[in-house]
């Protein structure tokens, strides 16, 4: 099975706020520790990048002058990203863009309004490549060229906080210009060139590595709230960049207070009236994309999340499971760790709704699935698999584990009556289950389910209320649903 196989696309993460547990955690830890190094040469390298001024460097390219800007801390924080988690990329990323203002002769405030350009640019890319589900070590030529057009994206929004740095150096119109275009040229040839190589190159051993180390699994999915706040976030920073900017710009023109318009009427008014403008201008556009994507994509999230969970029992279904078995089975893969199923049949469940009823069934349903729930690990994951049969799965569990844990869920289900009222008597049922584990690459999820249902099998065959044991008979037979 290959990374990120089925349909799990784009770049996993893990949330920022699990670096706290470093201290109980020694692969937290070492993730912590690369990410400190990294960071500081980051910050490192933006100081250096600020003293010697790489921006807007002029290069020779068949006969044409085109200007380049050499920004090494983008690259850094952007593997960061794209590795961990986007903010583990963007803490690093906004205090080395402050510091290279700083470096550069900003003032402190203009130097933390200039600072959110990296961390936009990479939390735009970030999002495209979450958007578009493009692999992360960018597998496949049509991923690349998104991944191309996505980079220019990022670098274009980011290069408004240009018209801060061109102010805060006192450059001319002319001069200014070859930042401007050395800062998008620049950032998209380190993010498109050389991030390329470095993704396709060493990306499946950085992230394998990366995954080794948290025993909390990666998020794969950004729900529709979460994108509105990041979109509007953006939206309002580059708002902020655009108004601070043509300020900034205006007053480096150095223009008089009486200055006018050819129409005789103040010009600086019009200049900062001008900044408003734009500013609102991008705030109202983008705002009204971004409600109307986010109305589609709830709506689409709701109707996802349906088609995936089963209306009765609130498990996921079938589909939920051939959804989340190619994630587990290669995170499994990559912690070196097997992957496993429980196959669970309740035993006489007809004779239950026989004599009291469907209703009555569906509450005996309703409260075995609780009482299951409550028994499984929280990494974990029961599915209603049809009728009275449910699978869990068991990432990163090896055969012993999965059978210790089926006896468990046998135990809790039999240990009393799951509903006592609106009935005359209490209801209690048995179960019987069936095991089946992996402990190499490549399983296809029919044949675990199926050797699953084969060891169930056998256990109803020996006489229900207990945990199958696969054998080679019982593969050999095949289940047959008693």
């Amino acid at each position: 099975m290959t990374p990120y196989a089925g349909t799990v696309t784009g770049p996993l993460w893990w949330p920022f706020r699990l670096a706290p547990q470093a201290p109980g955690q020694p692969g937290v830890r070492r993730v912590l520790a690369v990410w400190l190094v990294v960071a500081l040469t980051a910050v490192g390298t933006a100081v250096v990048e600020a003293r010697l001024n790489w921006s807007g460097i002029p290069v020779n390219v068949l006969g044409v002058t085109v200007p380049v800007t050499v920004y090494p801390p983008l690259i850094l924080t952007w593997l960061l990203t794209i590795w961990i988690g986007p903010t583990w990329g963007m803490v690093p990323a906004y205090i080395a863009t402050m510091i290279s203002g700083l470096v550069s002769g900003m003032s402190l405030p203009t130097a933390l309004i200039f600072a959110t350009a990296t961390p936009v640019e990479l939390i735009i890319l970030w999002g495209a490549m979450v958007i578009f589900g493009l692999h992360p070590d960018l597998h496949g030529r049509g991923s690349l060229w998104r991944y191309i057009a996505a980079t220019l994206v990022a670098a274009t929004a980011s290069s408004l906080a240009a018209l801060i740095y061109i102010d805060s150096r006192q450059l001319g119109l002319i001069e200014g210009r070859y930042i401007w275009q050395g800062w998008i040229v620049g950032d998209t040839l380190q993010l498109s060139v050389l991030g390329t190589l470095i993704l396709r190159s060493g990306g499946g051993r950085a992230r394998a590595w990366v995954d080794r180390q948290f025993v909390t699994p990666p998020r794969a999915a950004v729900s529709y709230t979460r994108s509105l706040v990041i979109v509007s976030l953006v939206v309002i920073l580059l708002a902020c960049v655009v108004f601070v900017g043509v300020g900034l710009l205006a007053r480096s023109l150095q223009l008089p207070e009486d200055a006018l318009t050819p129409s005789g009427e103040p010009l600086l008014p019009r200049l900062f009236a001008m900044a408003l403008f734009l500013a609102l201008l991008l705030i109202l556009t983008t705002t009204t994309t971004v409600l109307f994507a986010a109305a589609v994509a709830k709506m689409g999230e709701k109707a996802r999340g349906a088609a995936l969970r089963d209306l009765l029992t609130g498990c996921l279904n079938r589909g939920g499971f051939y959804e989340m078995f190619p994630r587990e089975a290669d995170r499994s893969r990559r912690l070196r760790r097997g992957i496993s199923v429980i196959y669970m049949d309740i035993d006489h469940f007809k004779t239950v709704n026989d004599r009291y009823g469907h209703e009555t069934g569906d509450q005996v349903l309703h409260q075995l699935v609780r009482r299951v729930q409550g028994v499984i690990r929280e990494h974990d994951t029961l599915f209603r698999w049809g009728g009275e049969e449910f699978v869990v799965l068991l990432p990163h569990t090896d055969p012993e584990g999965a059978v210790q844990l089926a006896e468990r869920v046998r135990r809790a289900v039999a240990q009393g009556p799951l509903v006592r009222e609106d009935v005359t008597e209490p209801i209690g049922v048995t179960v019987s289950l069936g095991t089946a584990a992996s402990e190499g690459p490549g399983i296809d999820p029919d044949i675990l389910i199926g050797r699953a249902d084969a060891a169930c099998y056998q256990a109803k065959q020996a006489g229900r209320n207990r945990v199958g044991l696969l054998t080679v008979e019982a593969i050999e037979s095949g289940p047959d649903a008693a």
